[in-house]
């Protein structure tokens, strides 16, 4: 046992929350004990550091009355940085962001990385049921310009990547999801590829089996950005 279970042991029975997003549910519900209670907020709220963070303090405040608050999140983008829980105990995953955990770990994440900089990745969670997930989160800013104006704004979001990746977690049956992927793709002019994923992060998240890949803050202390890094590099964003 490490010293992060140690840290935490016997909280199996206690009362536990988790926060996390759409994206990370879709892929660990199955698995989450029925004892705790979960709450969920929709991915497009990644689109902003500061107001993730306001909406994930705000809900870690009316969660005081719980012994654990597990956060569904890596440090997307220091959306986590300054949260405090005053009371209970906080677990995070150890890693950059969503896309680390599908992976199985932030040290994956580099390794897909160092293949491609420039890489779009989907999931299920991801793809939804829109007609084009990569660009559902501008659909506002759609509807304020004219078609030229559109396809500028395309090229300007577009010049950084060149792949667009689908995990593959095994937790549902891929090809619809792998067909969408592949269109989305197409459309945008990236080459497709395919990657397997893994439920590592997830079975230890539930298992409460937790290791060097999280963090266990205590009542009182602040999440730092600093947290997420090592001596090996592997946390170093």
């Amino acid at each position: 046992m490490s010293d992060y279970s140690k840290l935490i042991e016997g909280f199996q029975d206690k009362k536990i929350k988790f926060i996390t997003c759409d994206v990370i549910l879709d892929e660990i519900r199955p698995r989450i004990p029925k004892n705790w209670d979960v709450v969920e907020f929709e991915k497009k709220l990644h689109e902003k550091s500061d107001i993730l963070r306001k909406e994930l303090q705000k809900e870690i405040d009316r969660s005081q009355q719980y012994d654990l608050i597990i956060l569904g999140y890596g440090l997307c983008g220091k959306s986590v940085e300054g949260l405090i829980s005053e009371k209970a105990f906080m677990v995070i995953p150890r890693c950059d962001d969503c896309i680390a955990m599908l992976l199985g770990s932030t040290k994956e994440y580099k390794k897909q990385f160092s293949k491609e900089p420039g890489t779009y990745y989907l999931t299920r969670g991801y793809i939804g049921d829109i007609e084009s997930s990569f660009f559902d989160n501008y659909s506002e800013i759609r509807k304020k310009y004219d078609d030229e104006t559109w396809d500028w704004f395309l090229k300007q979001m577009l010049k950084n990547y060149k792949r667009l990746v689908f995990i593959n977690t095994g937790n549902y049956d891929a090809e619809q999801w792998r067909q969408k992927a592949k269109s989305e793709a197409t459309k945008l002019g990236l080459d497709f590829a395919e990657v397997k994923g893994t439920n590592e992060i997830f079975k230890k998240i539930t298992s409460l089996e937790l290791d060097e890949e999280f963090l266990v803050i205590e009542p009182g202390q602040n999440v730092r950005t600093d947290m997420f890094m090592d001596l090996n590099g592997i946390h170093d964003n």
